[in-house]
């Protein structure tokens, strides 16, 4: 019992002395005892958005915390399929080239790609993570929404297009249809 307490007791200094907590900073050692890592190991996180799967990547390193999200917003249209709705994508992109903190990329493969990069001094918090990202997705958003006007929707994954189903009946009822089965 002692050794519980002189656990829980540690834990409670190392975490007065870790505050505030970064991502990925609690863990549990090789004794079955919570510990806090400082500074925090890198993390990788998901997160659904506007119709999109983001990615988060914090990599510690010297005292900050590098911050990576980004997210695959499908590809390029080809001329073959409509240059029309090619040239508008293209548009759309160019107009995004100055942006302060969200980035349209487009890879080798015409794969468009929406990326933010910052730095945070010290150990990034779930606060300070989650407000990078509303504001990614705030600045993206217009071009977010032209773009899906002439792109086809990226792929679905299964539980978040399931869930993205489910949302939709809860939002849209169903009519009830004029051909009912009788019972």
């Amino acid at each position: 019992m002692t050794l519980k307490l002189d656990a829980i007791q540690s834990l409670a200094e190392v975490a007065r002395t870790a505050l505030p907590l970064g991502v990925n900073a609690i863990f549990v050692d090789e004794d079955g005892i919570l510990a806090v890592s400082q500074p925090p190991r890198p993390s990788k996180l998901k997160f659904f958005a506007e119709e999109l799967y983001f990615n988060v990547a914090v990599s510690p390193d010297d005292g900050s915390s590098q911050c990576q999200i980004w997210a695959d917003l499908g590809f390029v249209p080809y001329t073959v399929e409509s240059p029309e709705r090619r040239s508008r994508v293209t548009t759309i992109l160019r107009a995004t080239q100055g942006l302060p903190r969200a980035r349209f990329a487009v890879e080798n493969g015409q794969k468009i790609l929406l990326v933010a990069d910052f730095r945070i001094p010290g150990s990034v918090t779930a606060e300070q993570l989650i407000f990078e990202a509303v504001l990614l997705i705030q600045e993206a958003r217009p071009y977010l929404r032209l773009l899906a006007e002439f792109m086809p929707p990226p792929p679905k994954v299964g539980a978040v297009s399931g869930a993205r189903r489910a949302a939709n009946r809860s939002a849209h009822p169903v009519e009830p249809s004029s051909s009912a089965t009788k019972s």
